[in-house]
């Protein structure tokens, strides 16, 4: 069973987080208030797609903050689940704007302010990778368990061997939504 087909079957905030952990073949993690918690990352997980990315990451970097500001070990990788998406992006590049310490917070991560939102927002807009779990489940299963591995997040080089395929999946994605261009002139051919 796939992930995406046992994501569409859950009851619970629970049961997301059993089925990215299965999914990611996990190991040694704990669940709490960071719903997964790994030496290498951290999971907010939600049980409907209707939280965005952003709104979850804002809960997510509430803890991280805390964890800065006890001098405690935040993993090198952070990441968002839910029933119909996931991202996920490098603690790196939040740090130094978290340093600043300019977030106003609100009473608990998931009581985050408006500002809040605004302020992390604006900051990870370039930072994160998302996928769409109907249609990129392998691409993200692959891209956490290699972060995971390499510490790093690789994305799929495009080379002259996998450019048709890499804009064929462009134009199923994206390329249609494109008014007035014809669909034959959004065909790729190599010479």
């Amino acid at each position: 069973m796939t992930l995406y087909s046992q994501l569409k079957t859950v009851k619970s905030e629970e049961d997301v987080k059993d089925a990215y952990i299965k999914a990611l073949g996990l190991k040694g993690f704990t669940k709490g208030l960071i719903d997964i918690q790994t030496k290498e990352i951290w999971f907010e997980a939600k049980d409907t797609g209707k939280n965005s990315t952003y709104a979850m990451f804002t809960q997510l970097l509430h803890y991280v903050q805390v964890a800065l500001n006890k001098g405690d070990h935040v993993p090198p990788f952070l990441a968002v689940i839910d029933t119909e998406k996931a991202a996920i992006m490098k603690t790196a590049d939040v740090l130094p704007f978290l340093a600043k310490k300019t977030v106003k917070w609100g009473k608990s991560a998931s009581q985050y302010t408006q500002e809040a939102l605004d302020e992390i927002s604006a900051h990870i807009g370039t930072h994160f990778v998302s996928f769409r779990i109907s249609t990129h489940e392998d691409e993200f299963l692959a891209t956490v368990k290699t972060a995971i591995k390499s510490g790093d997040i690789i994305r799929t080089q495009i080379t002259p061997d996998n450019l048709k395929q890499v804009f064929d999946k462009w134009v199923a994605m994206i390329g249609r939504e494109i008014v007035g261009v014809a669909a034959h002139s959004r065909r790729l051919t190599r010479s």
